[in-house]
């Protein structure tokens, strides 16, 4: 079938039968309704599937608005006299005079029939046309660099996040070290307590024992001064009686 869907670019159905996901409105998509314009305004017959496509309003209000100031902005570009066209290399007009009229018009690339165009429109077209590619050509280059401002600011956005992503891994790297070394203070602190208090019952008992022995060597010093008194106190008996045997000795002698 020659009937092209204008939503999924197959054949043989139209877009508003089309049962795929609408297409996304990106440059692309605004550059061929916009084309269909100037195809009309140049005299060009239309398909039904193309007027359907071009009337195709389900875009919301801000893509409308955007697309009115995109073709508000092609309409004063038209309206710039030839040699305030010449007059700054803002375009370059010598690689689009070299695109042919039908790579131009026929971007869809598809079979279609239109009516013969009447002489008037022939000979007006090449003078269109050159106005027509500036107009597209700034589109292209305001969407052009969009989409660099867009990639740029992906570029920005992927780097930050990898920053971002490299901050957080080396956060959690100190975090598990940090963990890690206070794990380790524990364990040493724990171990070096019990030690401690090891060390704290060995120097009780020994305390304890030292005590027990002085206890017994008071014990012992108290005992062997008792019997040194009691010793002092016999020799000091053993004596007197000597002395009374000695006078008794000597009496009787």
């Amino acid at each position: 079938s020659g009937i092209q869907c204008y939503n999924c670019k197959e054949f043989g159905h139209v877009a508003r039968e089309c049962q795929k996901l609408k297409r996304a409105k990106h440059a692309a998509y605004h550059r061929e309704k916009m084309l269909l314009c100037k195809q009309e305004e140049a005299g060009i017959q239309l398909n039904a599937e193309q007027v359907d496509w071009r009337d195709d309003n389900d875009d919301d209000e801000l893509e409308d608005q955007e697309l009115e100031a995109h073709y508000m902005y092609m309409a004063q570009l038209q309206q710039v006299s030839p040699d305030a066209a010449d007059s700054g290399p803002i375009f370059d007009y010598e690689p689009l005079q070299k695109v042919s009229n039908d790579d131009y018009y026929n971007v869809f690339a598809m079979e279609s029939t239109h009516t013969e165009q009447s002489k008037s429109v022939h000979d007006t077209y090449p003078i269109e046309q050159d106005a027509q590619n500036v107009t597209i050509d700034s589109l292209e280059m305001t969407y052009d660099r969009e989409e660099i401002d867009q990639n740029n600011d992906d570029n920005d956005l992927a780097k930050e996040r990898e920053l971002l992503a490299s901050l957080i891994e080396k956060l959690k790297c100190e975090i598990d070290e940090s963990k890690n070394r206070n794990k380790f203070l524990e364990t040493s602190n724990k171990a070096l307590i019990e030690q401690l208090k090891g060390e704290i019952e060995d120097f009780k008992n020994k305390n304890k024992s030292l005590e027990s022995s002085n206890n017994f060597f008071k014990k012992q010093t108290t005992d062997c001064l008792r019997q040194t008194n009691c010793c002092t106190l016999n020799i000091k008996r053993l004596e007197n009686k000597v002395k009374v045997l000695d006078n008794i000795v000597y009496k009787t002698g």
